[in-house]
């Protein structure tokens, strides 16, 4: 199988290549193979955000396998050491169709009644919704980091949207829109580890990448109603790249009996890695909501 310029140990059994649909090499981490887990008590999918890449949530990971939770997650196409274009989709579908590829291939390894949950931040957030209302009854629960419902006016005008419809026609791979990594976290440390990872795509946001977002958010806001699985939702009341009111609205209107909507006062967009004990408590929010439930 081929692989991108980064390359990994074939020796590692916790870092390999899936073949999609499309035949690209999708880098596939398990953090449940660090820790030797044979009999979790239920997997654990991460859905990692737009230009970022599943090495990013080795910390949370880390903690969620001490729970004997077998963690898994890959970088979606066109991300992080994965094939394809950087940053770009021409059918937002693909992001959630190799999710549930990867979580099938795992779930053979295991008992065939073991629980799935899934973890998505930001676009990974939106990944995961959509993976949820395509299969209402696959995952015993959804946790939303941030999730991508409704874009922050800061990060995408109505000109941009405007802009970026047009481009998507005629020069897709143009980028249109570009992250201010200032406003990724408030830690100094994780916003210069931010900057120089080689495997964040640091260019913009392509126009059709953009346009397949905006369909996405758009089909999502108008079918909260519709949401009835159990999730717990965590967002920053300071994030400027995804609107906390999103969040808001998916607890206001989703008609799920076990639903929990945390916000998060002066956190910026990625909660997880919040400075100090800001980012510990995020994460031990999400590890006793999980392990509540098994």
């Amino acid at each position: 199988m081929s692989q991108t310029k980064y390359e990994v140990s074939e020796e590692k059994t916790s870092e390999k290549w899936m073949t999609n649909a499309d035949n690209q090499s999708i880098f596939c981490r398990y953090w449940g193979d660090d820790a030797g887990i044979t009999k979790p008590s239920a997997l654990v999918f991460i859905a990692h955000g737009a230009a970022e890449h599943c090495l990013w949530y080795g910390e949370l990971a880390a903690q969620l396998i001490q729970k004997n939770l077998y963690v898994f997650a890959h970088d979606h196409i066109g991300h992080g050491q994965s094939e394809g274009a950087r940053v770009h989709i021409d059918d937002f579908d693909y992001y959630v169709r190799d999710v549930f590829q990867h979580i099938e291939d795992v779930q053979k390894k295991f008992d065939a009644d073991i629980p799935c949950f899934i973890i998505g931040h930001s676009m990974g957030g939106a990944i995961s919704i959509m993976a949820a209302m395509k299969r209402p009854t696959f995952f015993k629960g959804v946790v939303l980091i941030a999730p991508a419902i409704i874009p922050s006016p800061d990060a995408v005008s109505p000109l941009k949207i405007h802009v970026g419809r047009v481009l998507a026609r005629v020069c897709p791979q143009c980028p249109v829109i570009y992250l201010d990594k200032d406003k990724v976290s408030r830690d100094p440390a994780v916003i210069q580890k931010y900057a120089d990872d080689p495997l964040v795509h640091h260019g913009g946001l392509k126009a059709k990448w953009g346009l397949c977002m905006i369909n996405t958010l758009k089909y999502i806001e108008d079918h909260l109603t519709d949401i009835t699985w159990p999730f717990l939702n965590l967002h920053g009341d300071e994030d400027k790249i995804v609107d906390v009111q999103g969040s808001r609205e998916m607890d206001e209107k989703a008609q799920s009996k076990d639903k929990t909507l945390k916000i998060y006062p002066k956190h910026y967009h990625q909660l997880h890695n919040e400075p100090e004990s800001d980012g510990a408590k995020v994460r031990e929010d999400i590890i006793n909501w999980i392990t509540e439930r098994l």
